[in-house]
C-alpha cells in the first residue's frame, strides 16, 4: 500500500506513528510517503524559527503519543509526553544534532518546569525526535519517505491518486492524509488597497502571515508601527519588536514587571476591531490528565433536551447551559477563599447554586460583592461604557492588571480564570453538541458567530506573563492601545502631512503612522486559498464548502472544508465521501469546531483518536 501525508505537523506525525503500527499487525508492504516543504514539524514549529516565539499550552499537556486513554486496535508505539522527554532526552538529543538554537535549547531544558510553556522551537525539537523514534521502530515491510518539498497538484488516477510536486516529481498512491495546517490566503480587497497605498507611497505594509516568517527586520526603531490584531499573533509581534530588539524586563521586588528599553524598539500602537485582549491563561494547577467534571453542562443534559424538543438542542440552551457550569465554578472558587469569613454557611451557599437556574441573581441575592458576581456582557465587552478618551489607557491597563493577579491564582483555583480554563475540559461535550447534528443551519451560525468569539476571549489567551509584559509595555510607553472599532484609512502627502496611515476608533482616538502589520493570521478559507494544492483541489471540486442559511434571511458563508467529521474523508461537491481522500485539522474549521491545538496526554485526546480511527479506517477499508 502506497499512503501519501502531507504536511508534517503534530497531527500526520501522530498518525504515521499509527500507520506505521497497523502496517507492522498487518504484515502488509506499505510505504509511508511525507511532505513538508518546512521539514518536521511543518511551519509553526520548525526547529529553526526564531525561540521568542512561545507554546500557548504548557509542557505537561503535550505529546504525540498515544496512551491508555485511546481505544486502539495496533500495538502503541510507547514513549514520553513533551515534559517527560526535556527531562530524559533532550539534552542529549540537542547536542547530538547540532540545532541551530542549539544554546537557547539547552538554557530551556535546564529550567523546564511541567507547568510553564516552551519556545514553539523546542516542540519542533520533540516531534524530530519523534520521527525519528518511528523511523528506528520500523520493520522490513514496512517504509517511511519524507521529502522537504511541496506539494503543488493532486489528481484522481483511476482509483488512486497522482501527487505532483516540487521540483518536478511524481508519485501514485492509494491513499491521502491532508493535514497543511493554516495556509496562506489571497488578500482581502482591503488589504490590496493597503499594499497599493504602501507601493505608491514608500511606506511599510506588512500582510497577515505567520509571525516567523514576517520580515519584522523593515520596521525602524522609534517610530510609530500599527498593529491590527490583540489575538495571539500579537503577543509574538510584541515579543519580537521588544525583547528580539534588545529590550529587557525586569522584576522588582514587590514583584511588578517593569521594560526596559533598549532604544531599537518601535512605537507599537496596537488595536483590533473589537479592542478586546484575550484573557490571560490561568497558571497551570493540573497534573496528569487532570480535568474539570462538569455538573450541568453534560452530553446526558443535552441529550435531554433534545429529547423533549423533536431532536434540536437551541443555541440559548447551550450557551445557558454552559455558562452555568462556568458561573458555578466561578462562585465555587471564591468561597473557597479560606481567608475570608463568609456570613453564611458555604454547604448550603453551594446547595442552593446547584438547585438554582439563574446562579448569577443567585449569588447577588447571598450577598456576594459586586466585583465578584459574573457580568457576561462585560466580560465580552469590557470598554463599551468607556467615554473618556483620556483616562482609555489607564482603563486598559487596569484591566490588565486584574485580569493578570486573578491569573495567577490559577487554571484550577482563580475565580474567573478557574471557570475560564474549564471550556478547554469540556471541549469534547460542545464537539459533541456540533457533531450530533443538533443544530440546524440557522442556529450552527449563531454558535459560529456568537460562541466562537466568546470561546476565543476567555478560554485561548497567552500565557499570564505576556499579559504581564504587555502590561509593563504600556507603562513604559512603548505601547498604546487603539480603542474599540478600529478602522484603518490611508492619507496620501499634502502641505500639512507626509503620506500615513490614519487609525481611528470609537472613543474618536487617532493615531498616525508610516508602518502598518496585520498582526494576526487570515480566516480559513480554502475557495480564496493561495495555496497551489488548495486552489488544485477546488478547482476540481475535491473540496467544498457549506453555506448556513440564518433566520434573518441572510447566508453565512463558512471557509472550511467539508468532511466527515468520523472518518476525516472529504466530501465532495454531492455531500459523498471520496474514497481515499482524508483531510483534517485547521482547514477544515468552521466545518468542524475548534481544530488549533495539539495533541494532550492522558485525556482522551481528539488528535489521538483521530489518528487511530484514519489508521484504522485505512488497514480495515472502513
Amino acid at each position: 500500500m502506497q499512503i501519501a501525508l502531507i504536511g508534517a505537523g503534530p497531527r500526520n506525525l501522530a498518525l504515521l506513528a499509527r500507520l506505521t503500527a497497523y502496517a507492522k499487525q498487518s504484515h502488509q508492504k506499505t510505504d509511508v510517503h511525507l511532505f513538508d516543504p518546512a521539514g518536521i514539524g511543518g511551519k509553526v514549529w520548525r526547529p529553526n524559527q526564531d525561540p521568542t516565539f512561545i507554546m500557548n499550552t504548557v509542557t505537561s499537556q503535550l505529546t504525540l503519543f498515544t496512551d491508555t486513554t485511546i481505544e486502539h486496535f495496533a500495538p502503541a508505539l510507547q514513549g514520553p509526553s513533551f515534559y517527560q522527554w526535556a527531562c530524559d532526552y533532550g539534552t542529549q538529543y540537542v547536542k547530538n544534532n547540532h540545532f541551530e538554537n542549539e544554546a537557547v535549547f539547552l538554557n530551556e531544558l535546564a529550567t523546564i518546569n511541567p507547568n510553564r510553556f516552551s519556545s514553539r522551537a523546542l516542540f519542533g525539537v520533540y516531534m524530530q525526535w519523534f520521527f525519528d523514534e518511528i523511523i528506528n521502530n520500523l520493520t522490513a515491510e514496512v517504509q517511511v519517505h519524507f521529502y522537504p518539498q511541496l506539494v503543488t497538484q493532486l489528481k484522481r488516477h483511476a482509483a488512486k491518486f497522482k501527487i505532483q510536486a516540487q521540483p518536478d516529481f511524481n508519485l501514485i498512491v492509494d491513499q491521502v492524509i491532508l493535514a497543511p495546517g493554516h495556509a496562506d490566503q489571497t488578500n482581502s480587497p482591503e488589504e490590496e488597497r493597503l499594499t497599493d497605498f504602501a507601493q505608491a507611497e514608500q511606506l511599510l505594509y506588512l500582510p497577515a502571515n505567520h509571525p516567523a516568517d514576517a520580515p519584522l527586520e523593515e520596521i525602524q526603531a522609534q517610530q510609530n508601527v500599527i498593529l491590527r490584531g490583540l489575538g495571539l499573533s500579537f503577543f509574538d509581534y510584541m515579543a519580537k519588536l521588544t525583547i528580539g530588539r534588545g529590550g529587557h524586563f525586569k522584576r522588582e521586588p514587590s514583584g511588578k514587571l517593569i521594560y526596559q528599553p533598549a532604544g531599537t524598539e518601535p512605537h507599537l500602537i496596537a488595536g483590533s476591531r473589537h479592542g478586546v485582549p484575550l484573557h490571560a491563561r490561568g497558571v497551570n494547577q493540573k497534573i496528569g490528565g487532570q480535568s474539570y467534571q462538569p455538573r450541568f453542562f453534560t452530553p446526558a443534559a443535552l441529550d435531554h433536551f433534545a429529547e423533549d424538543h423533536n431532536g434540536h438542542v437551541s443555541f440559548d440552551f447551550f450557551i445557558h447551559l454552559l455558562k452555568k457550569e462556568m458561573s458555578y465554578k466561578h462562585y465555587f472558587n471564591v468561597v473557597s477563599d479560606s481567608a475570608i469569613n463568609w456570613p453564611f454557611a458555604v454547604t448550603d451557599f453551594l446547595q442552593a447554586l446547584n438547585s438554582a437556574d439563574n446562579l448569577d441573581a443567585t449569588a447577588k441575592a447571598w450577598g456576594l460583592p459586586e466585583q465578584q458576581i459574573i457580568n457576561w456582557a462585560t466580560i465580552i465587552a469590557p470598554f463599551d461604557n468607556t467615554k473618556n478618551v483620556n483616562e482609555y489607557q489607564q482603563t486598559f491597563l487596569a484591566y490588565l492588571i486584574s485580569d493578570i493577579q486573578d491569573a495567577r491564582l490559577g487554571n484550577r483555583d482563580a475565580p474567573f480564570a478557574g471557570a475560564f480554563d474549564l471550556l478547554r475540559d469540556v471541549r469534547s461535550t460542545i464537539r459533541y453538541y456540533v457533531t450530533n447534528n443538533y443544530l440546524n443551519d440557522a442556529e450552527y451560525a449563531k454558535f459560529l458567530q456568537k460562541f466562537n468569539p466568546f470561546n476565543n476571549i476567555v478560554s485561548v489567551g497567552p500565557p499570564v506573563f505576556r499579559v504581564e509584559q504587555m502590561a509593563a509595555l504600556m507603562e513604559a510607553g512603548i505601547l498604546t492601545i487603539v480603542g474599540p472599532g478600529m478602522q484603518i484609512q490611508c492619507q496620501p502627502a499634502n502641505q500639512q502631512h507626509p503620506a500615513q496611515f490614519l487609525v481611528t476608533d470609537n472613543l474618536h482616538q487617532q493615531f498616525k503612522a508610516q508602518q502598518l502589520v496585520e498582526a494576526r493570521l487570515h480566516g480559513v478559507n480554502v475557495k480564496t486559498s493561495a495555496d497551489a494544492l488548495i486552489q488544485n483541489l477546488v478547482t476540481q471540486k475535491m473540496l467544498n464548502t457549506r453555506d448556513y442559511q440564518q433566520n434573518n434571511g441572510q447566508v453565512l458563508k463558512v471557509g472550511g472544508a467539508m468532511i466527515d467529521r468520523k472518518t476525516m474523508r472529504v466530501l465532495d461537491e454531492n455531500n459523498q465521501p471520496i474514497t481515499g481522500l482524508r483531510l483534517w485539522g485547521a482547514l477544515t474549521e468552521g466545518w468542524s469546531w475548534f481544530t488549533t491545538f495539539s495533541p494532550r496526554p492522558n485525556s482522551h485526546d481528539k488528535i489521538l483518536q483521530d489518528a487511530e480511527n484514519i489508521a484504522n479506517g485505512i488497514f480495515t477499508n472502513l
